[in-house]
Formats: structure tokens, sequence, C-alpha cells
């Protein structure tokens, strides 16, 4: 009985621990936001969070652009759309003459949501919607072709709900202040590059928003310490730069400190999908199943 409680317990305790979301941060030249990966822990949702990590881990996200970020009207947000990153990479680090100067991120295989290829999702998805702070995929033309490039949804979007080419949504955004600064930016559009390459958030001299550097936080939420509030926008140069980039550094450092210490280990087509994520109730009841795996049994008459 002994033997059947502790594996009971291991097994409980492995089901409890893969539910607990991890947490990436994202370093910009301008600000640090994390995203917290399938936070309520649904299963169906694992190849996402595998596929972006992977991104992460290869060291494939550094230095990609934050090519669109689709405000609508500047003084309303409630027809924000979408902020689009992690297509492209770009090396220069200023906003190029045409689209197809920005070299394409090196692509895994993409994540297979419709694997009988009848244009739906395979799981459900009634409770995922596009909401403000979710994060998604991005597609080109069906639901099989999702990458490295993800987008933030900016508001709620009931349209990026359609059934013939759903984004599923992965993530979420707990604080968007980095976000909504990058949004506030200045923006230019490139010929050549579709709605890849309309609103793109440029700085003073042309400057590109981009991720510097991207890691994972292995934490509890309550573990993982809060990401510095966005840098204040001050022209290259100046004295305001210099002291800037210091504290830029100073900061870079104490948050690779953090992770080091914590650490245990794709374009948009017209329309998208994201989402608020059900409760894993069956694991709960796995769970509770497996602890029930150690009780005694009732002695025969």
């Amino acid at each position: 009985m002994l033997s059947r409680l502790c594996c009971a317990t291991a097994l409980g305790l492995l089901l409890f621990s893969s539910a607990v979301a991890q947490t990436v941060r994202f370093d910009t030249n301008v600000g640090t936001f994390d995203m917290v990966l399938n936070p309520t822990g649904n299963f169906n949702l694992q190849g996402h969070v595998d596929n972006l990590l992977a991104y992460v881990e290869s060291g494939r996200y550094r230095n990609v652009v934050i090519n669109r970020a689709a405000d609508g009207d500047d003084d309303d947000r409630s027809n924000d759309f979408v902020m689009q990153m992690a297509g492209f990479v770009t090396e220069s680090l200023t906003l190029p003459a045409a689209f197809s100067d920005f070299p394409a991120v090196d692509a895994f295989d993409p994540v297979i949501v419709d694997s009988d290829g009848d244009g739906l999702v395979d799981f459900d998805v009634s409770n995922l919607l596009n909401t403000r702070g979710t994060v998604s995929l991005a597609l080109s033309n069906s639901a099989n072709t999702g990458t490295s490039s993800f987008f933030v949804n900016l508001g709620t979007n009931p349209s990026l709900d359609a059934d013939s080419l759903r984004f599923v949504p992965f993530a979420e955004i707990p604080d968007m202040a980095t976000i909504d600064l990058i949004l506030g930016l200045d923006q230019a559009s490139l010929p050549d590059g579709g709605l890849g390459g309309i609103d793109i958030p440029v700085l003073s001299d042309n400057r590109l928003v981009f991720l510097e550097q991207v890691y994972v936080l292995e934490a509890t939420p309550s573990a993982v310490p809060a990401p510095a509030p966005p840098l204040p926008l001050v022209a290259p140069g100046s004295a305001e730069s210099s002291s800037l980039a210091a504290a830029s550094s100073l900061a870079a450092a104490s948050s690779l400190a953090a992770a080091s210490s914590l650490a245990a280990s794709p374009s948009l087509a017209a329309s998208f999908t994201a989402a608020a994520i059900p409760e894993p109730a069956t694991l709960a009841l796995a769970a509770i199943g497996l602890l029930g795996l150690a009780a005694p049994r009732r002695a025969r008459n």
C-alpha cells in the first residue's frame, strides 16, 4: 500500500506541476513585457506552447522586428486590432527601403491543429475568444500554417473567431503597458509588405522596435519578478540617451540574473483568432482518481 501511495502522490504532483504556467519575458528596445503560456493548462494547446519555447530556446527570437501595430483610430482604443511580431529579423535595426529586405525567421515545422484537413480545428474552441491581451500564432492561408510569428490582441476582436481560419490563442500578456507604449509610437508602411508591412512602429530616425532577448522564467506566477517599466523615449546621441543606455544595460543584467536564478531548464491573413482558455476540469479529476488508488481496500466479509 505504501508503494501505491507513493506512486499516486508522485503522479499527482507531476500532473499538478505540468499545470503551472510558464512565463516568457520579452525584452524590447523600448521596454519589457511578460507572456504567460497556457495559463489554465489546456492540454490541447501544448503544441503551441512547445512551438514558442522551441523558438525561445534556439535563440531565433533575437532581433526580430515588431512589424505591425494596427491601432485603427488613434483616439479610439476600442477599434485597436492586433500587434504582430517575430516573423522577420531586423539586421540594421532601422526601417528598410522595402519589406522584402527583412529576412524571415528560420522557421520550424508548423503547428498542426487540423489533422484531418476538414478546415476546422480538431478540438473545441467555442470558449476561445479574441480578447485584449491574448496571444495567437499568425497564419497565412490555413489553420496549419502557424510557425514563429504571433500577434497580441489589442482589443476584443469577435470577427477573428471564424471557423474557416481559426487562430488558436495559447497565451496571454497580463500587463499591456509596454504593448500600449509601442502602439502609441509613430508608424510607417512599406509598399511590398501587404498586411505585414503596414503600421510598423518606429522611433526617431526610423529606428525599429525589436526583441532584444527572450527567455523563460521558470517559476510560479507569484515568484516571477515584475517586468521593468517601459523606458522613456529620447533622441539618440543625447545626454539622456547615454544615461538611458546605461540604465538599460543595468536593467538587462538584473533581469538575466533573475532569470538564471529561477530557470531550471508565424504573416497575418485578413482574419484571426485568440482566446480565454477554459479550466482544466479533467486534470483535477485525473489527480483525484490517481490519489484514489492509494485508498485501502475494504476487507471482504
